[in-house]
């Protein structure tokens, strides 16, 4: 049933059922793009495997980054595997003594077993249908590395140690952030390169402004060309559980409704009354954090309160991934404040806002101008907690501004600021990977290397990192080594690390230390880095550095 959102007449007549939706943006040929992260149409892509295998389509591809939801187009049925002893366990699953303990083991076992047949199944059948999956950006539905142990070896040989980006599954398409229009849109020459897009909005509010919600990214730089061009179709979700975000002057959040009507006039605008939740993480998203994790967050709160003569009063900003969060998390307890300018809206910075410890933000004027804002925050998504009352504080709220990728991720927005961003690995020319392991995109680049070079401007920038991981293989290996291996995608190169100017301090944070890497020559980086490396490969990396460079540590 229609909403009582206030709708032209011609608006209403673009009203479809989901499937007549689907049936007229999903055919065989089609390239498809839609919303990133918190902005990503679920209802979409919860129902698009089952109508590619009931509609038997082919040669389809999809363009879309960071799958928030183990969607079955990234899975199949793959979560749906049990174990060969399920039913027993279901029926004596209480009882103790030794079978028991064992049956659970090797229901696991075959559990996964089973698991990893059906996904290699249906990556398999992605293939044979031809259906591409391009990602700027990856996530946990997404890139599953499969595992090197003998059993893998013999039963999927092509597969194992790579995740999809290394399967002819996912296209990889490794671009900054901001430049997602040209890159994934429209060409420089403004030709298409999409035959639909499908995202979600709110409702129009009183003044016939329709709200991207919890994010913008490139959403509204690729509709907004979309709805002037008229030759990309539009499948459009609205959405009233979405929360209504605004931008700032130049940059809006929102669309006027009026906007829509060349696309529905030339009948390429198809809207679909859409209730589904707001994208999130799972609930307890971040509780129960690692020890690694808690000693990295600790280090960086120390060091910004210790140095509080150049690190109170910045534009405070964090990035995707756990431990800045928890960083963030941890300077509401501090004496910190300051103001905030950031890719990612988290809930801990806005309770540093709600507490009064961030003062206000600014925007980057199309000219150039930094314009200076009391009592806002600025950032292009937001991110929380299946659950939480996140999305309802955000709504309506004035002090909220979303604004598109191209327009806040970029290197002049952090000049001065201060930054908490995470990394996977370095090596001791200061290549820094945040977005890979060995050959495969574990993520994407996202906004790291933007946000770093303008931390290299006067800023204050931390790259958090774990001292250790464990490969493939199984073994644990350490983050900071010699040389990346081959294949290993980079995120930052050795410049951007051990340079910086007007006063610009940058450190690479493990849970053993914090070691300042900017203006450092090549041996005093390496003798930094060794300093900070967990103790059971300090030997090994001192080795390394003088065999490979000459340098006594």
């Amino acid at each position: 049933m229609m909403s009582n959102a206030r709708y032209p007449d011609w608006f209403k007549a673009r009203f479809v059922t989901h499937d007549e939706a689907m049936k007229e943006i999903v055919k065989p040929g089609a390239t498809i793009a839609s919303g990133f992260a918190t902005s990503e149409p679920s209802t979409f892509y919860e129902g698009l495997w089952d109508f590619i295998q009931k509609e038997d389509i082919h040669d389809l591809t999809i363009k879309q980054a960071l799958f928030l939801a183990p969607h079955p187009i990234c899975l199949g049925d793959t979560l749906q595997s049990e174990g060969l002893l399920s039913e027993w366990l279901a029926e004596n699953g209480h009882s103790s003594g030794f079978f028991s303990g064992l049956a659970r083991r090797i229901n696991a076992t075959t559990k996964k077993l089973e698991g990893l047949k059906r996904l290699i199944r249906h990556y398999e059948e992605l293939r044979a249908r031809r259906i591409r999956l391009v990602s700027a950006f990856m996530g946990g539905a997404t890139n599953i590395i499969i595992p090197v142990n003998a059993l893998t070896l013999s039963l999927y040989p092509e597969y194992t140690g790579r995740n999809t980006t290394r399967m002819g599954v996912t296209d990889m398409h490794s671009v900054h952030f901001p430049d997602a229009l040209e890159s994934m849109g429209f060409t420089a020459d403004g030709e298409p390169k999409v035959d639909a897009f499908v995202a979600v909005m709110t409702p129009p509010d009183e003044n016939g402004e329709l709200s991207h919600g919890p994010a913008n990214g490139a959403n509204s730089d690729i509709i907004g060309k979309m709805l002037d061009d008229g030759r990309v179709a539009l499948m459009l979700y609205v959405n009233p559980n979405y929360p209504f975000t605004r931008g700032w002057g130049d940059a809006p959040n929102t669309i006027h409704i009026e906007r829509f009507r060349k696309l529905a006039e030339a009948k390429k605008l198809y809207v679909v009354e859409d209730d589904h939740r707001v994208p999130a993480l799972p609930a307890r998203s971040f509780e129960n954090p690692s020890p690694p994790e808690l000693a990295v967050a600790e280090h960086v709160v120390n060091h910004i309160e210790l140095n509080k003569r150049f690190t109170y009063g910045r534009a405070i900003q964090v990035g995707l991934g756990g431990t800045g969060v928890l960083a963030v998390r941890a300077l509401k307890n501090s004496g910190w404040t300051g103001r905030s300018y950031t890719e990612m809206l988290e809930p801990f910075t806005l309770d540093l806002f709600e507490a009064g410890k961030i003062a206000g933000t600014h925007f980057i004027e199309k000219d150039g101008r930094r314009t200076m804002i009391d009592g806002k925050m600025v950032c292009t998504f937001t991110i929380a907690e299946a659950d939480s009352d996140f999305y309802k504080k955000i709504h309506n709220n004035p002090a909220i501004i979303i604004a598109a990728s191209s327009r806040v991720v970029i290197p002049e927005g952090f000049y001065h600021g201060l930054g908490i961003n995470n990394i996977l690995a370095i090596d001791f020319h200061g290549h820094a990977n945040s977005g890979g392991r060995y050959q495969n995109h574990h993520s994407g680049i996202g906004g790291g290397a933007m946000i770093f070079r303008g931390l290299a401007r006067g800023g204050v920038g931390y790259l958090c990192l774990k001292s250790t991981f464990t490969g493939v293989d199984g073994k644990l290996q350490s983050s900071i080594m010699p040389f990346m291996p081959q294949g290993t995608p980079i995120s930052h190169v050795g410049p951007d690390l051990m340079g910086g100017r007007e006063g610009a301090r940058l450190y690479v944070v493990t849970e053993h230390g914090v070691a300042q890497v900017s203006g450092q020559t090549q041996s005093e980086f390496i003798k930094a880095m060794i300093g900070i490396a967990h103790p059971r490969f300090r030997d090994w990396l001192k080795e390394e550095a003088y065999r490979e460079f000459r340098i006594k540590v």
